[in-house]
């Protein structure tokens, strides 16, 4: 047998071993999310008579979890990041952070690294009875429904848990992209920065090769172990610029065009 054909039976057995792995996560990530479940619910019951600290030690609980979920990945071979490794230039203090949004992987990630952040969540799954309570808890916001009117909620809403010294998490497509290609960006996370008078970060994410994005499921990890690298783009002080939440969008939404079509020039990513 050639050392090509070795390498290629190689591969095939650890990929046959990664897929093996995956289908173990999902099985046993299943069967403890509802003790998950039932631990988050208790601290929020206990801590209910302070709204603001409970949802400050509720996020520190879920960053918690998020780091030991992407410990556990990366000791399995699922998946390969890091989140103790450095990434320079994050602001201290309350900061509306964006990214682009190609995987499952890129809120908890995020988390991770930032340590603890408010995001906001479509109302399908803000409402459900199981989790309405505990992410109200944690200090998220509800996204946006039919009624027009609740844009003014959220950036209410997102404007006062910065005040309160919470960082906002937000993905301004919406949803995850398809390929390498960005979908429009929303101009809400830019508002709340720009009334809010907080720095806005623009954080890249890169996931090679891809995994769960909308093409491939989490049941179908690729080979060999993607890695995911977070970077900071670039940091915006609306204020101290004088930018509209207008033309703040249309500066970063074409400084991310500009990244995704040569990422390695124009990001800055963790060693």
């Amino acid at each position: 047998m050639t050392q090509l054909n070795q390498k290629g039976v190689r591969d095939m057995v650890q990929h046959g071993l990664r897929t093996g792995m995956a289908w173990f996560m999902v099985w046993t990530y299943t069967a403890m999310a509802p003790f998950g479940w039932a631990f988050f619910a208790c601290l929020c019951f206990l801590w209910r008579k302070d709204p603001h600290l409970r949802a400050v030690r509720l996020q520190r609980v879920q960053t918690r979890a998020y780091r030991f979920m992407h410990s556990w990945l990366r000791w399995s071979g699922i998946t390969n990041f890091d989140h103790r490794r450095p990434i320079g230039g994050l602001p201290d203090g309350p900061s509306v952070v964006i990214a682009n949004h190609p995987t499952l992987m890129d809120i908890t990630s995020i988390t991770a690294v930032v340590g603890s952040g408010c995001t906001i969540i479509k109302p399908a799954m803000f409402n459900r009875r199981l989790l309405h309570g505990l992410l109200v808890g944690a200090g998220h916001i509800e996204g946006p429904g039919a009624d027009v009117l609740s844009i003014g909620r959220i950036l209410e809403d997102a404007v006062d848990r910065l005040q309160q010294g919470f960082t906002i998490i937000v993905f301004p497509e919406g949803t995850r992209s398809r390929g390498s290609k960005l979908l429009p960006f929303g101009r809400t996370p830019f508002e709340i920065a720009c009334r809010a008078g907080v720095p806005l970060v623009s954080m890249t994410v890169q996931c090679d090769p891809v995994y769960l994005s909308k093409e491939v499921p989490v049941l179908r990890p690729p080979h060999p172990v993607p890695e995911l690298r977070l970077g900071v783009l670039a940091i915006d002080y609306p204020r101290s610029e004088g930018l509209g939440s207008r033309e703040l969008r249309k500066k970063v939404e074409a400084r991310y065009h500009a990244w995704i079509e040569k990422p390695a020039k124009a990001s800055v990513s963790s060693p």
